[in-house]
């Protein structure tokens, strides 16, 4: 089949033959086949997302003083990172690595390092992640310290600085990209169409000087363009991986690179396209020319259409007819390379349109590496419609200046007045799309005026933005001084002087954008950088501290940065006064960590507020909010806090001390409970149970319901009035009803050791059998009695408390 498209490019029939143009509609396919190809690999390599991310939060946090050893370091970022090629490592002071392999969590958000035991001193934590929806990488590092102050200014902010070494590279590969790019459509849109103008032996004299002159030009950029993209590549790589490029091709890390990252495939498309416009104009080389590029629109298609170069060759069925299809069409297009040149009137055409596709597709590859790669479609569009039209101008600017300059000086005035008007359309519909895009762009990764002074990003933008107003001036100038002087000249060459260097000064600017567009390709956008937290709605707990009611709201309530507000009130519904202390004790139930306090700050009107990141980690959590205030008791209320994915398997220790606990709490005839539930939306219910074996259980709920069950008979009452009897269908147990919380356990784990009333309890943790709900159980190390539970569902955050075991309870019919 792509043999058959070749040949059909090639016109081999006898209408070609004969120097006869194929019919309209054939040519229409043939030239809009590439970019129907083109469109599928946009389509493919496309993804909305907000691609460039930044570390949100760690714990501990930049900069932090720990009295105790933390155990693990958690890094959390904006957006997922690319597994394979992110990793992170803790070094003490001489540089000793203190921290096993990092664990990235499902969502590819979150990278947990577990850490040997660490004494006193400063540790310095330092990241290097993937973004694979835009294909950047960002890398930083920030110190925390244990048992003494942090050094000043030694915290990391989660966004590396712009390197030199990278912005050079990046600007040598745009300004080269798009002299290729440029200079072939200037061939195609401007060139050729004004020879035609031109008297037969004047455009043959000047045709073949130009001709010859972009083709000087072209061999100049594309190896440059080669070199910076393996400069480019090599540069990722370090930063990536942290070895050298000969490290990455000894340890065979260069084809997953290549072919499994969108730094990769940006590479290989530009490398691509440099060799392909390299080839020679010869006929072999213009047949081998329109082979390649065919070649790599269709593999390019089926590779993003399957996930990437890696993933189509990778071992198995599928890559065998890829590969036997690829390596038949190298053979097919190098025999009629070598083959056709050779046949008597044969005449293979120049095929200008492989130049004039080439050079889009170039430029696909540099979007493909872009901000906007990870922005959908729409981005991904705007972004290469930027490119193309800069292209257009700016980079058809060198190929205007180097043909009129290297026109005999006779010749040139001609060739200028049929040139410069051709030139100046295009020009001017390359300045409406850049506007188009770049008001786009700016929108889009510009949130606020405010990041124009406050980001790097929008700094360097501003200094884009400026430098454009001049360039456009001269374009102005160019287009409506110096060009009707060309023709109103009568041959002087003093107007086409003056235009000369106004092109020469547009050059030089547009130079120096690329290089503040080297510089915003590599910098976190405002939009990310200045990106707002969702709005989330809070986890609004209530509880009973005694006398205080406490309204606990906790933003947003999962691992990492939370925000805490908690709202005290009285008996009467007063606020309590500012002069009382508020703080936060923090126990995680599922390790032995030492708990956290967090004060919180009086923020008026009865609120009190404090921003932790002590809730970094996932699992279980009890949140106890603490009252206190000058000459009484301190009083406090808990709340449970499930944060995450809990366990998957079952340890055999924890399943029998559960098996225990429901042993002994089988042999208690008689017990006491204090229940208080909340909603997750700050509404409260406290119930007091007595519970009496066989099947007697007593209750009073805190908005005035009271019911006693006996067997299949059921008592209720509102506050004082009369009671209602009703059957009960099963009639109730007291097994059954604690059966209802232990039975068929999953993933039952054992947690930390902790005080329960007067005796040391152990923490077993366990989930229902469809996972519905997590509870935490305290089991006596004696006596194996559970003295709480905790229970987290959907709107149910449940604290109980077992006391007075065996008491004289008697539970009758109400009379």
């Amino acid at each position: 089949m792509a043999g058959t498209f070749l040949v059909l490019i090639l016109r081999l029939d006898p209408a070609f033959r004969a120097g006869k143009p194929l019919p309209l509609m054939v040519r229409l396919i043939l030239r809009l086949l590439p970019l129907l190809l083109m469109a599928g690999v946009w389509a493919a390599s496309a993804t909305p997302a907000a691609a460039h991310g930044l570390l949100e939060r760690s714990d501990p946090p930049a900069g932090a003083s720990l009295a105790e050893a933390p155990r693990r370091v958690v890094l959390r970022f904006t957006e997922p990172v690319d597994p394979k090629f992110s990793t992170a490592i803790v070094l003490d002071r001489d540089g000793r690595q203190v921290s096993r392999d990092a664990v990235i969590s499902s969502d590819r958000r979150q990278l947990t390092l577990t850490l040997t035991a660490l004494g006193q001193g400063v540790y310095t934590v330092k990241w290097r992640v993937l973004w694979p929806l835009d294909g950047h990488t960002t890398s930083n590092f920030f110190v925390f310290a244990v048992g003494e102050a942090a050094p000043a200014g030694a915290t990391g902010a989660g966004v590396g600085a712009v390197e030199t070494i990278r912005v050079v590279v990046r600007w040598v590969g745009f300004i080269t990209a798009l002299l290729l790019a440029g200079s072939a459509f200037f061939q195609m849109l401007v060139l050729q169409p004004g020879l035609t103008r031109l008297a037969a032996p004047e455009a043959g004299r000047t045709g073949a000087g130009a001709t010859a002159t972009l083709r000087r030009l072209t061999v100049f950029a594309a190896p440059l363009l080669l070199v910076s993209v393996a400069v480019e590549f090599a540069v990722q790589t370090r930063e990536l991986l942290g070895v050298s490029l000969l490290r990455v091709l000894t340890d065979g890390m260069l084809w997953p690179l290549l072919g499994g990252t969108k730094p990769g495939w940006s590479a290989l498309l530009r490398g691509a396209m440099a060799v392909l416009i390299l080839l020679p104009n010869s006929p072999r080389g213009r047949i081998l020319r329109a082979g390649a590029f065919l070649w790599v629109i269709l593999f390019g298609a089926v590779a993003m259409a399957a996930g990437g170069p890696a993933a189509l060759l990778r071992v198995g069925a599928p890559a065998v007819p890829v590969i036997l299809s690829a390596h038949v069409y190298a053979v097919v297009v190098v025999m009629i390379a070598l083959i056709l040149p050779t046949i008597p009137g044969a005449r293979v055409p120049d095929m200008h349109w492989v130049g004039a596709f080439a050079g889009p597709v170039l430029l696909a590859g540099v979007t493909m590496n872009a901000h906007a790669a990870g922005g959908g479609l729409l981005a991904v569009s705007a972004d290469w419609l930027h490119l193309l039209a800069a292209s257009l101008w700016v980079g058809g600017l060198p190929a205007l200046l180097l043909v009129l300059r290297t026109t005999a000086s006779g010749d040139r005035p001609a060739l200028a007045r049929t040139l410069v008007p051709r030139f100046s359309t295009v020009a001017a519909v390359s300045l409406g799309v850049l506007t188009i895009t770049g008001l786009y762009a700016t929108w889009l990764y510009v949130p606020a005026l405010r990041a124009f002074t406050t980001t790097t990003y929008g700094r360097i933008l501003l200094a884009k933005l400026l430098l454009v107003v001049p360039l456009v001036g001269l374009g102005a100038a160019n287009r409506y001084l110096f060009r009707p002087r060309l023709f109103a000249g009568s041959g002087r060459s003093a107007p086409l002087h003056f235009f000369l260097r106004a092109v020469t000064g547009e050059i030089g600017l547009g130079a120096a954008i690329l290089l503040a567009v080297a510089a915003l390709t590599i910098t976190p956008p405002s939009g990310v950088v200045l990106r707002a937290p969702a709005v989330q709605k809070p986890l609004t707990l209530a509880g009973l501290a005694e006398d205080v009611r406490v309204t606990l709201s906790i933003t947003a309530a999962r691992p990492g940065w939370n925000r805490f507000e908690a709202i005290p009130v009285d008996g009467t519904g007063r606020p309590i006064a500012s002069a009382a202390r508020i703080f936060l004790r923090l126990t995680k139930l599922d390790e032995d960590l030492d708990p956290v306090v967090i004060p919180l700050t009086h923020q008026g009107q009865g609120r009190y507020s404090a921003e932790d990141a002590a809730l970094g980690l996932p699992g279980w959590w009890q949140v106890e909010v603490v009252v206190r205030r000058r000459g009484r008791m301190d009083v406090s209320t808990s709340f449970p806090l499930r944060l995450g994915d809990g366990p998957t398997a079952t340890e055999p220790a924890a399943a029998r001390l559960l098996q225990q606990a429901q042993e002994a709490m089988s042999r208690v005839r008689a017990w006491r409970e204090v229940q208080q539930v909340t909603d997750g939306s700050g509404n409260l219910l406290v119930a007091t149970f007595e519970l009496v074996r066989p099947d007697r259980m007593r209750y009073r709920t805190s908005g005035g319901g009271e019911a006693i069950l006996i067997g299949g008979d059921r008592y209720v009452r509102s506050g004082t009035g009369p009671w209602v009897r009703d059957t009960l269908e099963p009639p109730f147990g007291v097994e059954d009803y604690f059966q209802s919380y232990t039975r068929d356990a999953q993933s039952v784990v054992l947690g930390r050791r902790d005080r329960c009333a007067d005796r040391w309890c152990r923490v077993v943790l366990w989930e229902t059998p469809d996972r519905s709900a997590a509870l935490a159980a305290w089991v006596g190390e004696g006596d194996r009695r559970m003295y709480r539970l905790m229970m987290v569902a959907e709107a149910h955050f449940m604290d109980s408390r077992l006391t007075g075991f065996d008491a004289n309870l008697r539970i009758m019919p109400p009379e």
